[in-house]
């Protein structure tokens, strides 16, 4: 079952979760057989995260258990450890994985028990069984879920956690779709960044397909890559863009890597600029390298 994303509800009969910036998973624990950890796709994480299947051998089944895998550094998700772990299908790089980055399974759903489908049954029904298994060890956790959803928007926002779940407490458990009975609200920063380049666009590239946005250095008036933003700006915005960057046109990259080190497909075309126009993008967070994720056009600084 999937969130819609869409604004805080407000109102009784809603229950607020953390949204796990990791890899949705559901966990089927048998009574003997081997544990199996399957992703959306019907991928099996079961040798890419052998330390969380193993931390599931040593809960009472059968139970099938909705949830996320989550890598953390410090006290927080870290999506970038997880993704170097979740594309390597090796067994021994899951070993490797399991020591050098280990994950865990935060679990949020209970969705079958012993012989019994809980399917049907409402959220907060499933909710209470499945904090009744007392489940908590090493591997595998069941975090808090509050009341309030407005409780959870601000404890989440405080925790620089990624965003908050509501989920409506009488609502089935509905697989494979993507329903308005679990809303998730995204926790969203700003930045000001300066312009050191755009991908033109559409018929006579006369509109931005992309910005390239960069942090100025202390010395020399250079700017090092945070990334490309490209959505935000369709339409009459991309056009009107495009026209103010042209007057700025420059023939050498003012980014410290230069135009190879912004990471773009070879053969794309790329026009720099002086780094002199600002803008603000929201964004999710920075990622190890120091790039903006999920960035959006907001607008140019005066």
């Amino acid at each position: 079952m999937l969130a819609t994303a869409g604004p805080l509800p407000s109102g009784s009969g809603w229950t607020g979760e953390v949204k796990w910036d990791g890899a949705r998973c559901v966990a089927y624990i048998p009574e003997a057989a081997p544990v199996r950890l399957l992703g959306r796709n019907g991928a099996d994480f079961s040798a890419r995260f052998p330390e969380v299947a193993g931390a599931l051998t040593e809960v009472r089944g059968p139970l099938i258990v909705d949830g996320e895998l989550v890598v953390m550094r410090g006290n927080l998700p870290s999506f970038a450890a997880l993704q170097g772990r979740i594309h390597r299908t090796r067994p021994a790089a899951g070993q490797a994985g399991a020591a050098t980055a280990p994950a865990l399974f935060v679990a949020f759903d209970l969705l079958h028990r012993g012989d019994r489908s809980l399917l049907a049954e409402p959220y907060a029904r499933r909710r209470e069984l499945l904090e009744g298994l007392e489940l908590e060890q090493p591997g595998f956790r069941v975090p808090p879920a509050w009341d309030s959803v407005s409780e959870a928007y601000g404890w989440t926002r405080e925790h620089s956690l990624e965003d908050v779940v509501a989920k409506r407490t009488d609502s089935p458990y509905r697989p494979g779709a993507r329903s308005r009975d679990w809303v998730k609200i995204k926790h969203l920063r700003t930045a000001d960044v300066v312009i050191g380049g755009w991908l033109p666009g559409g018929p006579g590239s006369a509109s931005v397909r992309a910005v390239l946005a960069g942090v100025p250095v202390e010395v020399g008036g250079r700017l090092v890559f945070v990334g490309s933003v490209s959505s935000g700006m369709a339409g009459p915005e991309g056009r009107a863009l495009a026209a103010v960057l042209r007057r700025f046109e420059v023939s050498v990259s003012p980014f410290t890597s230069g135009g190879a080190g912004l990471g773009l497909p070879r053969g794309t075309e790329v026009r720099f600029v002086r780094p002199e126009l600002r803008a603000e993008v929201e964004f999710l967070e920075l990622t190890d390298a120091g790039r903006l994720r999920q960035p959006v056009w907001r607008g140019l600084r005066g």
